[in-house]
């Protein structure tokens, strides 16, 4: 028997029909197929010389003239003749551009022919490894979409019980936020979200030197759960910076949104607010000058939309999440709720 045999790799194709029918199906119609598993449509026509959507190299990038049948695109940097996979073909393509083996290529194009089931991708042994800079010149919004969705394939139980004991809560709001781990960027992944829930950016953040920073092209956007926007009579939405404190919230109990810094998502919280018009909105500082100040900006936009109140942590405490992980749980939260007075709005402009 040869040692590079290998068990389980019939298995990989069993529901297949073959790798030769699944191409017959799939001629002429690559650009539809690669454009459903996130490459920029831009970069399916015309001609070559533009910069890479995948490794950002500029003027190495070029759709083959036949890319509609055959499905082969070529970079002169990370997908050519010399590298793994070898550029030739739609399959060496989805290989390319998913990061996966050509067992979880042929289930992807297998689950979207319609060959077998829709889940099918979801139920690889395998999980998918995404690795990719994403350049300003090529950004379009369902990438992020797509990268939040695969990094949070990624994430396997024991890095998510390590990134929830690095900010000392429990795991379930960590997956309720979608919070995912890049292999490329050794990093947790937490989707920003717009005011309609869609993905307009990822933030970053290392386990081990807990550095912040956002993938390239991201928008700064809000952190919440996407079943947020579900709750049909929504009595009242806490507002906080961050997600970390976003994520100590929701572990007590709480509906809440994360802004991506103090005073900064103004435009989209207005959005969301009036889309889901909860009844009371509570904006929760961090225990600083700048926190109030930059909460009291928000309460400014906020103020017509719903009554507003502004929290902040006792005397000594940095933030929210420090709060919680105090010892504070939801009836202390809710006590210095009732005990902070309504906002209202001053003729010469502002809040009172």
């Amino acid at each position: 028997m040869s040692k590079h045999y290998n068990p389980r790799r019939k298995s990989d194709y069993r529901n297949y029909t073959t790798v030769s029918d699944l191409k017959t199906m799939a001629h002429g119609r690559w650009v539809e197929i690669l454009r459903a598993a996130g490459v920029p449509e831009d970069a399916l026509n015309g001609r070559g010389g533009r910069p890479c959507p995948r490794c950002g190299g500029r003027d190495r990038y070029s759709p083959m003239p036949d890319v509609a049948e055959r499905g082969a695109v070529l970079c002169r940097s990370c997908h050519h003749a010399g590298t793994d996979p070898r550029a030739g073909d739609g399959v060496a393509a989805l290989r390319w551009w998913l990061g996966v083996d050509a067992a979880g290529a042929l289930r992807w194009l297998s689950s979207y022919l319609g060959v077998i089931d829709d889940d099918a991708t979801l139920v690889m042994r395998r999980p998918i490894e995404r690795r990719l800079s994403i350049p300003s010149q090529s950004i379009v919004p369902e990438r992020f979409e797509l990268l939040s969705k695969v990094w949070r394939q990624n994430m396997r139980p024991e890095y998510l019980r390590r990134a929830a004991d690095l900010l000392a809560l429990p795991t379930e709001p960590l997956t309720r936020l979608g919070v995912g781990w890049s292999i490329e960027h050794k990093a947790t992944t937490w989707p920003m979200r717009d005011d309609v829930g869609g993905v307009i950016g990822v933030r970053l953040r290392c386990p081990t030197t807990a550095r912040k920073w956002a993938l390239m092209g991201s928008r700064a956007g809000l952190i919440y759960s996407d079943d947020l926007l579900s709750i049909e009579s929504l009595k009242r939405l806490l507002i906080c910076e961050g997600p970390s404190d976003a994520a100590a919230l929701m572990s007590i109990g709480f509906d809440v949104v994360g802004v991506p810094s103090s005073g900064c998502g103004g435009e989209l919280l207005d959005g969301l607010c009036r889309r889901m018009r909860p009844a009371e909105i509570v904006l929760m500082a961090d225990g600083d000058d700048v926190g109030i100040k930059g909460m009291r900006r928000l309460a400014d936009v906020l103020m017509i939309v719903a009554p507003v109140r502004i929290v902040s942590p006792p005397a000594g405490v940095k933030d929210v999440r420090a709060w919680v992980v105090s010892g504070a749980d939801r009836s202390v939260i809710e006590s210095a709720i009732d005990a902070a007075s309504v906002l209202s709005i001053v003729m010469n402009g502002g809040v009172a």
